[in-house]
């Protein structure tokens, strides 16, 4: 297994953009659901007064969670720009690109009008939403994990954790946030895991398997956090060659592939040499015996090839 920044990219449950102008006014779309190609279709329409500022700010970001969100997610790309550089365009689509991240350059495609003032500010935030105590130490924690993708600085490392681990202190078991709580906090802890910065595997996977009881058959983030577990025990395997873990990874990827509509992101992700092929290719290296166990597996392991389109 390769512990590249697709783990990164993987971690995220959809993108959305993020507008707002110096007089904190904010629209933000709606969360879109990742293609195989990394491409969003949103067609959102949002109407901007130009007389509260001269310029606005155009944000690309990640979300984390699919239904209620927990902080305002990871900035991937940011843009400032006047009135006149986005109504130059006329009436044409164009492209509007941001730096290179993770060496993607994301880009947006926009159609700018100027069209009669409206008195409602169309999906605005109020600052309350955006300026609360967590929100504010979840997005630092992500700027900490953002920059620990990057260079690897073990500060910064330690710095998510702490940040994160401070949220969740923030969000006990009855918050409607623990889930999202753990997640962050157990997917900055398998990265580090996953570069020998950090040991406590058993920690990191009791805090997905937490995670993943909050959220039941149909919740919009179970999905999600079966890959979590599933990567988690992967890994753990991995290292250690514990078999009952790959054994479990299966079974967790067994039922999770039915949850990944053909065409989307994660099972683009979930079927690839990190996931389903490295379940296959490890139950497979496995002593061969006769039990029930391992004829239950075997049947995992079929259905994975056929779910998978990979023949064994």
């Amino acid at each position: 297994m390769s512990g590249s920044s697709e783990m990164r990219c993987i971690k995220l449950e959809g993108i959305y953009v993020l507008i707002n102008d110096d007089s904190q006014r904010r629209w933000k779309s709606a969360i879109g659901v990742l293609s195989s190609d990394r491409s969003v279709e949103w067609g959102d329409t949002v109407t901007v007064s130009s007389h509260s500022s001269p310029v606005l700010s155009v944000e690309i970001k990640a979300s984390y969670e699919s239904d209620r969100m927990l902080g305002s997610g990871e900035v991937i790309g940011k843009v400032r720009m006047s009135w006149d550089e986005l109504l130059d365009h006329g009436d044409d689509p164009f492209n509007l690109s941001f730096p290179s991240v993770y060496g993607v350059h994301p880009s947006l495609t926009l159609k700018a009008a100027v069209v009669q003032a409206l008195d409602d500010q169309n999906g605005a935030l109020p600052d309350s939403l955006v300026d609360c105590e967590i929100t504010r130490c979840i997005d630092a924690g992500h700027a900490q994990f953002a920059e620990y993708v990057a260079n690897g600085t073990v500060s910064h490392l330690n710095a998510a954790v702490e940040h994160f681990q401070l949220v969740l202190d923030q969000c006990p078991a009855s918050h409607p946030d623990h889930a999202a709580a753990l997640t962050n906090l157990a997917w900055t802890c398998i990265l580090g895991y996953i570069r020998n910065h950090l040991q406590d595997i058993d920690t990191t996977i009791s805090l997905f398997r937490d995670a993943l009881a909050l959220r039941p058959q149909c919740h919009t983030d179970r999905p999600l956090s079966i890959y979590n577990l599933a990567v988690a025990l992967g890994w753990r395997h991995n290292k250690k060659s514990t078999a009952v873990d790959i054994r479990e990874a299966a079974q967790l990827y067994h039922e999770l592939l039915p949850l990944c509509p053909e065409g989307t992101y994660l099972r683009s992700i979930v079927v690839g040499p990190n996931g389903v092929d490295y379940v296959i290719g490890s139950c497979n290296n496995l002593p061969k015996d006769i039990s029930d166990e391992a004829s239950t597996l075997r049947r995992i392991v079929l259905k994975l090839c056929l779910l998978g389109h990979q023949l064994v």
